[in-house]
């Protein structure tokens, strides 16, 4: 008798086990994804074996798993014995170069599970920038009663068919972009999840460590920095080294006024219910830097103390600060927020050119804007606080972004 529970539970046991291996094999899955590793460079070389790959699955925030493979001889790679489920992207990444390139957009089996098909675009390098334009500058300025806090965000465009990695100097590790910091600029700080040591700040600029893939928004810098008020205005000089295609200038209010004759006003602007006077200049590159005087309105700015930057502690300057990156982020979401940006812009320059002009505009009227603006910003807030890898994070805002662009066609 015991002989028998003995075999019957070896025998149930193998059961399971058998099971068990059978829903392994199925979870492997019968998707195909074939990709095309091609040079975007006019006179490239041609891609040919061992190009490492890496393929990322995802899961609406959570990176499901990491798949390797090369390119054969003809560039190609292939990843077989994918799950299907329609819910899961695919996001393919080269390294050619030293240089990541990844699909604009990742990819998902449909109800017919077709193989998937993705090309990743790479390019030679360069060390020259005169492909490297601006894009956009997008600055806000507050007034802290003794001190003036000015956040800036530049994308940053290339026109050429190389991407740019800079050089290096003494000895150094390699930089590119470089931006000028303002005369008597202090406290300098970068944004919330920006990798350590990827900018470098020396004798007055502000120096990128990452390449420029060619595109448009292709690099991004998000900063900030303090200018002390020493008399009744303060003066404001941003200096380029890169044509500057886009410039906007949001002055918080109450508390701060803002004269440039390089600027145009477009009246009042509103965010999150902070208001903002708001100005766009275009023109501006390395022959023409932007010349403002602000002017901080007596008892109307903010009493945050000599540094002029809210104490960390501080709850409501806290969602202050917070308020201030989701709104540059927000002005700085890729070419979707251009697309937007420039609506914008046209609707304010038509309201002004027919004389009804509203004294408050929304930034995202539209309730489907404003939705994905905010889950954009709330994107941002998880991975700047580690929530969130940067796979996922490049996955979901793919997907965002793509909406945005949609739901503003």
């Amino acid at each position: 008798m015991r002989s028998s529970k003995r075999r019957l539970g070896l025998l149930v046991l193998a059961l399971l086990l058998v099971v068990c291996l059978a829903g392994v094999v199925n979870a492997q899955g019968e998707g195909v994804l074939e990709g095309q590793v091609v040079n975007g460079t006019a006179d490239g070389a041609q891609i040919g074996s061992g190009i490492p790959i890496v393929l990322h699955v995802l899961q609406g925030d959570i990176t499901m798993d990491t798949l390797d493979a090369v390119t054969d001889g003809g560039g190609t790679f292939r990843f077989d014995g994918l799950d299907v489920d329609p819910t899961l992207d695919y996001w393919p990444e080269a390294v050619y170069l030293d240089v990541t390139y990844s699909p604009t957009e990742p990819l998902r089996f449909g109800d017919d599970q077709a193989p998937l098909e993705a090309t990743v675009t790479v390019h030679e390098t360069t060390e020259d920038d005169s492909a490297i334009i601006v894009d956009s500058v997008h600055i806000i300025a507050e007034s802290f009663g003794e001190a003036l806090r000015v956040s800036e965000i530049h994308l940053f465009g290339n026109t050429g068919d190389r991407t740019y990695v800079g050089s290096s100097k003494d000895g150094e590790g390699a930089t590119t972009l470089s931006i000028p910091l303002p005369e008597g600029a202090v406290g300098l700080a970068f944004g919330e999840g920006t990798p350590e040591g990827r900018f470098v700040e020396t004798a007055g600029l502000v120096l990128d460590t990452e390449p420029v893939p060619p595109g448009q928004g292709t690099a991004m810098a998000f900063f900030s920095y303090h200018l002390m008020v020493m008399g009744d205005t303060v003066p404001l000089e941003r200096r380029f080294f890169y044509p500057v295609n886009n410039l906007n200038v949001l002055a918080a209010q109450p508390g701060l006024s803002l004269a440039s004759d390089q600027l145009l006003s477009m009246g009042a602007e509103s965010f999150q219910g902070q208001q903002y006077e708001y100005f766009v200049g275009q023109g501006l590159g390395p022959d023409a830097p932007l010349f403002v005087e602000l002017t901080p309105v007596a008892g109307m700015g903010g009493d945050q103390g000599m540094v002029g930057m809210p104490a960390g502690n501080d709850p409501a300057a806290s969602a202050s600060v917070r308020g201030n990156q989701e709104l540059l982020r927000w002005l700085g979401m890729g070419l979707a927020a251009l697309a937007v940006i420039g609506a914008i812009v046209y609707a304010a320059v038509t309201r002004s050119s027919t004389g009804t002009q509203d004294s408050e505009t929304d930034l995202a009227a539209d309730p489907e804007t404003r939705r994905l603006v905010v889950e954009l910003a709330d994107l941002e807030d998880s991975f700047d606080a580690g929530q969130i890898d940067e796979v996922t994070y490049k996955g979901r805002r793919a997907e965002l972004v793509r909406e945005l662009k949609s739901s503003n066609l």
